[in-house]
């Protein structure tokens, strides 16, 4: 357990050594975690550039005059797109048919990924942190891994989490000098769950499983939750401490380091953290409508 008094006292240190001149990407940084471990990065880092991915300037533009006054030689560059298509993330505009909330959580962080490897490959200290839920894989339904005919609110968080975990694991095997984070952040307050709907396609059953969930989880925050600003300061600590070497690993709430449990440990024997990749690449090349010949394995 990593105490919040070492994050803070890590961060702390780290932004007196004067790190500055490096490139920053976020995604889902105009709420919640997102928007917090921007703005504590931005008073860590001198004269670095951040890019941000939304989908609204206008939902940003509150969050940025905030970052500018607290990092005033950093420059913070907006780029509006809908995240949830992978054609956006490529800067090109079709319909593609994911749903909605696989897409955010898994295909199109896993297409990010993809896209900035050459340059995450020379980057100095190359680290990429997708928050969601390591260390908590589930059993999937394998012979339906995209959830096209099971669909449920639970199905997507195991697929996306149990998925994020191999392919991340796939990508440390062949990228030896980059570090691959999958959070777990644990209870935050934040909208994220209050979001959560229901593919248009479903029936009455799936809707109040979905009206279930999020009753009970913002039940809960209401009790153990803890703040976005303090769950940014730790993802600050995530992107910035040395106690994360190159390779892929699985963090806690309180930023342990987490084993594999025996459902990843399973697919990880059964040779899934390639099958999983394959599938994401088919993905890719049966969704975009780019003509790019480039995607490899």
């Amino acid at each position: 357990m990593v105490k919040d008094t070492e994050v803070k006292q890590s961060n702390a240190h780290f932004a007196n050594g004067n790190h500055g001149g490096l490139v920053c990407v976020f995604t889902g940084a105009t709420s919640g975690i997102g928007a917090s471990t921007l703005q504590k990065m931005v008073t860590m880092f001198s004269s670095t550039t951040f890019y941000v991915l939304g989908r609204s300037a206008a939902a940003f533009a509150k969050h940025r005059s905030t970052f500018t006054g607290i990092g005033p030689d950093c420059k913070i560059i907006f780029l509006e797109a809908e995240v949830s298509l992978l054609s956006s993330v490529d800067l090109a505009f079709t319909q593609e048919g994911l749903e909605t909330c696989f897409a955010l959580s898994y295909y199109s962080r896993m297409r990010l990924t993809l896209n900035l490897l050459p340059l995450l490959r020379n980057a100095p200290n190359p680290r990429v942190l997708t928050v969601l839920s390591g260390g908590r894989e589930k059993i999937m339904r394998e012979e339906d891994i995209g959830l096209k005919q099971h669909w449920s609110s639970t199905a997507v968080i195991n697929h996306t989490t149990t998925m994020t975990s191999l392919a991340l694991e796939h990508l440390a095997k062949n990228e030896r000098r980059l570090t691959f984070l999958h959070v777990f952040p644990g209870l935050v307050k934040t909208d994220i769950i209050a979001n959560l709907t229901a593919p248009e396609s479903s029936g009455l059953w799936i809707r109040f499983q979905v009206l279930i969930m999020r009753s009970l989880v913002a039940l809960l925050m209401v009790f153990i939750g803890v703040s976005p600003k303090d769950s940014g300061e730790r993802q600050a600590y995530h992107l910035t401490s040395e106690s994360y070497r190159p390779g892929a690993w699985l963090v806690g709430p309180t930023s342990d380091v987490i084993p594999p449990n025996s459902a990843l440990e399973m697919y990880q024997e059964r040779g899934w953290t390639e099958k999983i990749w394959e599938h994401t690449i088919g993905i890719f090349q049966s969704a975009l409508i780019s003509g790019d010949n480039s995607i490899r394995q």
